[in-house]
């Protein structure tokens, strides 16, 4: 056979492999394998969640989302213990400054990966975990309205926590950032408090800085928490679509 038509038959396999790749849609592949992750992930925690009800002694704080538990537990600015947090974009900033402020990642085996996005840090490992979480009855996302207030029936003390909360958020931040609170359901609570009772033999200060951590930020408005992580941690403000916005000036340019 000559080049010419080797050349040529290779042109015409290339082509038809390219046409054959471009009619697939990669979405549903990409759709099975997070299917895949997520339930081997809920499966896994789900056996953690029999541990710690059976061993609670020996439980120690081993996972990203035992973290997330614990400020979702500790007191706020309410002073009552399990104080709900106000939207994702809160819940990703107090873990952003959890795991960078209290060193996490030496405790933790699947620490959360933050990277640049559109309003800074954001990792998008918090909505699998958020999502497990809710499926196995340990914590509820509670939907709120525009005013902030909860638009289903919940336990007078809970509405007037979550109404307390958004006195200070203007309702620009509410439409924007805050339209579900989260909460510890009864199971959600004995899972945190056994393991708020074991976290410090393993790491010392880590429920007074986590702690810290919700009291000062969990109620701040939006653009103050925001604020604070943009100034503290400009590297992370490179892709933020708010970052003028919030700072009052253009995001500062990094050197290396």
């Amino acid at each position: 056979m000559e080049d010419k038509q080797i050349q040529f038959l290779l042109n015409h396999l290339r082509q038809e492999i390219e046409r054959y790749l471009s009619g697939l849609d990669p979405n549903p592949l990409w759709q099975k394998l997070q299917t895949r992750l997520t339930a081997q992930d809920r499966a896994a925690y789900s056996r953690r969640i029999a541990q710690l009800k059976t061993r609670p002694q020996n439980s120690r704080l081993t996972d990203r989302k035992d973290i997330l538990l614990l400020l979702l537990y500790l007191r706020g600015i309410s002073g009552k213990l399990g104080e709900p947090i106000l939207g994702i974009t809160r819940i990703t900033k107090l873990l952003f400054i959890a795991f960078q402020e209290l060193a996490l990642d030496t405790i933790i085996k699947n620490p959360y990966r933050f990277v640049p996005y559109k309003l800074g840090p954001f990792t998008p490992e918090l909505y699998t975990d958020l999502k497990i979480l809710t499926d196995l009855g340990i914590i509820t996302a509670h939907p709120l309205d525009p005013e902030g207030l909860p638009i289903i029936n919940l336990d007078r003390a809970l509405a007037t926590c979550l109404a307390n909360l958004n006195s200070g958020i203007t309702a620009t931040e509410r439409l924007d950032a805050v339209n579900l609170a989260f909460t510890l359901t009864p199971q959600g609570r004995q899972i945190a408090r056994r393991l708020a009772q074991n976290a410090p033999r393993q790491k010392k200060n880590l429920l007074p800085g986590l702690q810290i951590v919700k009291t000062n930020f969990a109620s701040l408005p939006l653009t103050q928490l925001l604020r604070y992580v943009y100034t503290r941690y400009p590297e992370y403000t490179t892709e933020s679509e708010i970052v003028t916005k919030v700072l009052g000036r253009p995001a500062p340019k990094l050197t290396d």
